[in-house]
């Protein structure tokens, strides 16, 4: 008899706990609707610091070698892309300091994409990538060659020009564009 007095006391607090999590779910799924970030080749525009890390060959057929470096891409907001690249290889060593490369991307509505990369004396770079941060930083991958397997991470250096921050001043006034 105990047992289903224990039984009766705590069916009402179990079905408030249920109805409390049924009634707070449309609040967390409503979360995700105006919240909800939306890409287009226009979300990535402006100057990206990258770190670069990974392996590759040294040079066609070669050992595979460890490397690291760092690019400063400009991407323009409708699918081209400008870079400069320092690159550094375990084997290879620092061979091409100011490396210019030239490229196109293309970002869908949920900010995954594609982007090639052609730098002189190298095979065209095929990479996948996420944009997050509502467009501050991209994160890619090498996808193609093969053999190359090197991952990035770019931030934002600045925002794009023409799309300039305006500051409020405590005393209303505007300051014009952020530096």
């Amino acid at each position: 008899m105990k047992r289903d007095n224990n039984i009766q006391r705590s069916f009402p607090f179990a079905a408030a706990v249920v109805l409390s999590c049924l009634a707070t779910a449309p609040v967390i799924m409503a979360q995700n609707g105006p919240f909800q970030t939306v890409c287009t080749d226009a979300t990535l525009q402006g100057n990206y610091g990258f770190t670069v890390s990974g392996t590759r060959p040294n040079g066609p057929g070669g050992p595979i070698e460890a490397m690291v470096g760092t690019a400063m891409t400009t991407f323009d907001g409708f699918g081209n892309l400008t870079q400069t690249d320092n690159i550094h290889g375990s084997i290879s060593g620092f061979t091409t300091p100011d490396r210019a490369a030239t490229g196109k991307y293309s970002i869908n509505a949920d900010c995954a994409g594609t982007m090639t990369i052609a730098a002189a004396g190298s095979p065209v770079l095929t990479l996948r990538i996420v944009v997050v941060d509502n467009g501050n930083e991209v994160r890619t991958v090498v996808v193609d060659p093969l053999a190359v397997m090197v991952t990035s991470n770019g931030r934002r250096v600045a925002p794009p020009a023409g799309n300039r921050e305006i500051i409020l001043l405590p005393d209303g006034a505007k300051s014009g564009p952020a530096q």
